[in-house]
């Protein structure tokens, strides 16, 4: 069996190699165009399969229902920031009024996180880890402002605290990933023929449809050349 993404998944793949096959092809085609003394002014032949329909059958085996996902507890992320946030202090050299700082955060942060807490239980699996990292930023960006050092603060090592807490909270935070529904299916045909009937049988009519994509170099003010894929 295979979840049924895998198998719409497959099908797409396919197309984008066909796609990669014939344009390979196109190119030798090219080479031996150019080299031709009849063929060198003539247009290149390129197939291209701008829509492709698919009536497939299948059988839907299992349904695998979602899972929320699992964070860690307030006590063990809280342990965690407070870890990061002396570390990143030291490193930066961050020294005037850090004590103050550091015990308004303290309660800050605990205050955001148990409520966080709380609303995971109530709303069912509704609150994101980057709920959770927004929370615990707006309690820094508040500690920083109460302890009144917002201001004496150099941009540079604002930054640099408030990534590193962003980071050490996105990493800690969840404890197991959620998971999306499945369903397990097959497409094999031996097993649709003896498992499905005309009652039973699943059909799945997929159109897929064919964007191409190009490279497209540019260069920066400073210089530097980038290359981005367009529509072509």
């Amino acid at each position: 069996m295979s979840d049924l993404s895998e198998v719409l998944g497959s099908l797409m793949i396919s197309l984008v190699h066909a796609r990669r096959m014939a344009d390979e092809e196109t190119a030798a085609v090219a080479e031996y165009y150019k080299d031709h003394p009849l063929l060198e002014g003539m247009s290149l032949p390129r197939v291209r399969v701008p829509e492709l329909t698919i009536d497939l059958p299948v059988t839907i085996d299992e349904y695998i229902a979602p899972k929320d996902a699992a964070f860690d507890t307030p006590g063990n992320i809280h342990k965690a920031l407070m870890s990061q946030l002396k570390t990143t202090l030291d490193d930066e050299d961050i020294l005037s009024r850090t004590g103050s700082f550091q015990n308004i955060f303290d309660r800050e942060v605990k205050k955001k996180l148990d409520r966080l807490s709380e609303q995971q239980k109530n709303v069912q699996g509704k609150v994101s880890r980057e709920a959770m990292v927004r929370a615990v930023d707006d309690a820094l960006q508040a500690s920083l402002a109460k302890a009144d050092i917002d201001r004496e603060l150099p941009p540079e090592k604002k930054q640099t605290l408030t990534q590193a807490i962003r980071h050490r909270v996105s990493s800690v935070a969840l404890k197991a990933w959620p998971s999306h529904s499945k369903f397990k299916t097959s497409a094999v045909t031996s097993d649709v023929k003896e498992r499905a009937n005309h009652e039973l049988a699943v059909r799945l009519n997929v159109t897929l449809r064919e964007e191409g994509l190009e490279w497209s170099s540019g260069q920066t003010r400073d210089g530097a050349v980038h290359s981005r894929l367009m529509p072509e």
